[in-house]
Order: C-alpha cells, then structure tokens, then sequence
C-alpha cells in the first residue's frame, strides 16, 4: 500500500500539483501588478488628454462645456468619474457613473474637493463600486498664450477615476483558468506519475525478487531487463554478482561432496582400524584363534541364546599331550608351529558358526552353538583324526604329540550356568588325560551326577 511506488507518485503528484499551484500564484500576482501598472499609465494619460482638451474652458470656467468634454471621455469607458476643479478645489464641472462615486473626495464643502497629490496615480477601493485608479493631473494654460521662456501657470485641476472591475473580472476568469489547469494537471499527473514511477520501480522489485530467490538458495535465477540506462547497469552487475555467487555456489558444492566423500573415506578407514584393532584385541597372536579375553564375551553371549531359546550348546576343551617335551626337546620354534599346527587343524574341522579359542598355553576350546553332544564328539573326531595326519606329515619329529578331548553340552537346562559348563568341559577333559591321553571324553550333566564316555 505505502511501498516505494505509492509513496514517490505521491511525492511527484504533490510536488507537481505544489509546482503548479506556485506558478499560477506567481503568474497572477504578475498579472495584477502588469494590469494595474498598465492602468495608472493609462489613467495619467486620460488626465493628461483631459487638461490638454480642457485647457481653456477651463480658463474660461464653461462648465457646459467641459462637461461635454467629460461626457464624450465617459461614454462606452471604464472611467467613474471626471472631476474639473480651479487650483483652490472649487469643482467646476463634474461626470460619474453612479451617485456616489466622488464622494470620498468632498471636503466639508460639498463643492470642494482634495487635489492631493499631484500627478502621482494611486490605487483606491470603493465598497460599492470596488477597486479603481485615481489620478489628479493639473491643468495648465496654453503655450501659445504666453511667453515660451516663462512656464505655464496651472489653471486648475482634473481628477479622473478608471474602474478595476473589467480588470479584476479578467484576473478571476484568468485565476479560475489556472486552478482549473492546476487540477486538471493533477487528475493527469495521477495516472501519469504512477506509470512513471512504475516504469522507474519495477525493475527494482525484479531485482528484489531475484535477491530473494538467491537468498532461498536459488543462485540459477537473473534479471532481463533490456534498458540501456542506470537500471539496465544495476540490473547487469547484479547478474555479473549471481553468475559470481553461483560460480562460488558450484564450488562450495563440489568442495562439500569431495569434503564428504573424504571424510566418509576417513570414517570407513578408521572403522575398518578400529575392526583391525578389535580383531587383533580379540585375537592370539601367534595362532590368529580368538584369545582368553574374547572368549569369555562370547561365552556369555551364547549361554544367554540357548537359555533363551532353549537350544543346545556345545564346549569342547582340547590339549596337547607332551606339548613341554617337544618344547624342550625339538625348541620354541618347533613348540610354536606345532600350535599353530594344532589351531589349523581345529579352524580347519569345525564349522563356521563354531568358535576356535586358544584357551592358554597348549588348551584350546571350542564353542558350538545349537549343537548337540553326537554332533559334537564327530567334530572332535575330526580334529583328532585330522591332528595325528598332519603331524606324521608335516611335523614327523613332533609325533609324540598327540591331543587330548573333553567335550560337555547343555541340554534342557542343565547346566544352569556357563561357568558349570566349561568347569563340566574342564572335567571331561581331565578324564581323557587321566584314561591314557590321545583320546575324546564326553560328559553329559544328570542332576547331581556326572556320566561320562572316552573314546
């Protein structure tokens, strides 16, 4: 409602209706100042015509006939009034339009009036007959009856009055001419400032809306103006500024994506460390089995599934019989790769949801989820089995070694713990050293009892 477009019509329309306004009053106030001017010139010269015609009727004081001199000046003018006087005041003859007219000028005889001043034209106004020029111009004797080196002596007076009225009509008609056009102007100026200003304005809401759109994250928009002026400059550096900023826009995206693809790279590589490093944590070095400390997490972990599930879970404890006597007799280097001998052979016989640990020392075990005790013993078949092929093989000098194995279960829910389970583990593989070594024991939990079975 009061943008910038409204305000400066406004602002135009009031400027030029002011503009107007002054020029008419100037023009008017020149035009009275022209009109009276030209009236007290032209009163003095009515006087002046008068006492030069005047003269001798009025040495001769013919009052009829300077009558019919005033009579012949009034008839069809504008003059009020023609006054003849001697040089005391004293009238001698007398014309008007209107009773009334000479009455400001009668002294307290009647017949008498001022004569004051001379020769010097004055704007009067009436209340009946309104606004004339008074003039008093003396009357002098003839040259040709005096001497041309002595000035002619003044034989009286003539007063003349011009009415105004005439003037002052022409004046009205000329001011209500110029208010006319002063409105006329403004009705016209309405429309005319408003298309003016919209011509100037909108461009600039063009170019608002486009700063807009940039500011909404739109760098693609731009201003087609198609002017040669100011604006059409404004409008070309504010593209030249949005081709910069989308240029720097592009960057700042491809910069973004490379940052993020970096550091999705970075995150990926520490992820894939940190992996490394739980999966060195978790492992033995020397083996790459799970180490003691993983397998206590994952123990929990399982006994929970089969206690919640009410599925079997298998732990098979394993030993290397005569493990120190390689050791001391074949080295550390021979005692070393008979472990990792040992792990291959086991990694090698389980499946792949079964978890290889080396428990410590010359132990390993080996959890089985989801398995029962027969499934679990032809495992440790195969490790034994596969365990003495291998080390004829591969380790001919290190076959004193053999393996020892106890294998427990937890069926229905016995046992209740997964500590009773390895300690049930532990015993089975106790007494498979104790029945000779090289050999499978599995124990089955029966209430208080234990049954156990070598093989």
């Amino acid at each position: 409602m009061w943008g910038l477009q409204s305000r400066t019509t406004l602002i135009l329309t009031t400027t030029v209706l002011a503009a107007t306004g002054l020029t008419g009053a100037m023009f008017l106030r020149a035009s009275t100042g022209l009109v009276i001017d030209n009236t007290r010139a032209r009163s003095r010269d009515l006087a002046q015509a008068l006492a030069l015609a005047a003269a001798n009727d009025l040495v001769n004081r013919d009052a009829e006939s300077l009558i019919r001199v005033s009579e012949g000046m009034l008839l069809g003018s504008d003059i009020c009034y023609v006054l003849f006087t001697d040089v005391a005041g004293n009238v001698l003859a007398s014309y008007q339009h209107g009773a009334g007219n000479i009455t400001p000028f009668l002294l307290q005889d009647t017949r008498q009036i001022s004569v004051e001043p001379i020769d010097e034209p004055r704007v009067m106004v009436h209340r009946t007959y309104g606004t004339r020029v008074d003039v008093v111009y003396p009357v002098r004797l003839p040259s040709a009856s005096l001497d041309e080196n002595m000035p002619a002596p003044t034989v009286g007076y003539v007063r003349l009055g011009v009415s105004l009225k005439d003037a002052e009509a022409s004046l009205a008609r000329l001011s209500n001419s110029a208010i006319g056009m002063s409105v006329l102007i403004t009705i016209l100026m309405v429309p005319l400032g408003y298309q003016i200003v919209r011509n100037v304005v909108s461009p600039l809401h063009k170019l608002r809306d486009a700063a807009g759109a940039i500011a909404r994250n739109d760098p693609g928009v731009r201003v087609k103006l198609g002017r040669n002026d100011e604006i059409g400059e404004l409008a070309d550096s504010f593209n030249a500024m949005a081709d910069q900023i989308e240029a720097t826009h592009n960057k700042l995206i491809v910069l973004n994506t490379e940052l993020e693809d970096r550091v999705l790279m970075r995150t990926q590589a520490l992820e894939d460390a940190n992996q490394r490093l739980r999966e060195m944590a978790a492992r033995d070095s020397l083996t790459g089995l799970y180490n003691r400390r993983h397998f206590n997490d994952l123990l929990g972990q399982l006994f929970a599934e089969s206690s919640r599930y009410e599925t079997n879970l298998t732990c098979i404890m394993i030993d290397l019989d005569n493990f120190k006597h390689v050791n001391d007799s074949l080295g550390h280097q021979a005692g070393d790769d008979l472990l990792r001998l040992t792990s291959n052979v086991i990694q090698r016989s389980v499946r792949e949801a079964d978890v290889a640990i080396r428990y410590g020392g010359d132990e390993f075990c080996v959890l089985m989820p989801q398995t029962a005790p027969a499934d679990a013993r032809a495992s440790a078949e195969r490790i034994l089995k596969t365990f003495c092929e291998d080390v004829e093989r591969d380790m001919p000098n290190a076959a004193v070694a053999t393996l020892s194995i106890g294998v427990a279960s937890r069926q229905g829910k016995e046992p209740q713990t997964a500590d009773a389970l390895i300690q049930l583990a532990d015993e089975a593989l106790y007494l498979a050293k104790a029945g000779g070594k090289n050999r499978i024991t599995v124990v089955q939990p029966v209430c208080d009892t234990m049954l156990g079975e070598n093989i």
